[in-house]
């Protein structure tokens, strides 16, 4: 080391001194550096721990959520079908009263109409019968002529135009 111009004791002292430097930083500086470090990697890992132990958290409560939307949905749906099927009944319900209404007043007025009817006729008859009675008699008395009882049938005629003459039915 002579062409360095290095001498060895002050190589050696510069040495050790470095040596102690090196051991003092370490104890006094680079220790609590790493304790430092150490602490802060240790923060850092459980504050990742608990982010995912909340994003756990959180997929479960949206979980618990979905599900209870989806029962939320097919009880909505349900209860929309029912008030449907109920809707339906009663709308057939209704229909069905109101045929069975319509029937009886239909059942009803033809029932009145076939009692005028019967009354009508029955009249009608009365009206024949004595009709009949008087041209008989006038026939039998001979106070009619042939224009006249062809007149009288005629006029009997014209006034059953169309008309079912039936006896009255006696109850």
């Amino acid at each position: 080391m002579e062409g360095l111009h290095i001498s060895w004791q002050i190589f050696l002292v510069q040495l050790c001194f470095f040596m102690l430097l090196l051991f003092i930083l370490t104890k006094l500086l680079f220790k609590p550096i790493v304790g430092f470090m150490d602490a802060r990697t240790n923060q850092i890992k459980d504050e990742y721990k608990n982010i995912e132990d909340t994003k756990t958290e959180i997929e479960g409560v949206k979980k618990q959520y979905q599900n209870q939307l989806n029962e939320l949905t097919g009880k909505t749906n349900t209860i929309i079908q029912q008030a449907i099927k109920t809707a339906g009944e009663s709308k057939q319900e209704i229909i069905d009263e109101a045929r069975k209404e319509s029937n009886h007043m239909l059942q009803k007025a033809t029932l009145e109409i076939e009692l005028e009817r019967k009354k009508a006729v029955a009249e009608l008859y009365k009206e024949v019968s004595g009709l009949s009675v008087l041209c008989a008699s006038k026939i039998i008395e001979g106070s009619i002529n042939p224009d006249m009882a062809d007149r009288l049938v005629k006029e009997v005629i014209d006034g059953l135009d169309g008309v079912k003459i039936t006896p009255p039915v006696t109850s």
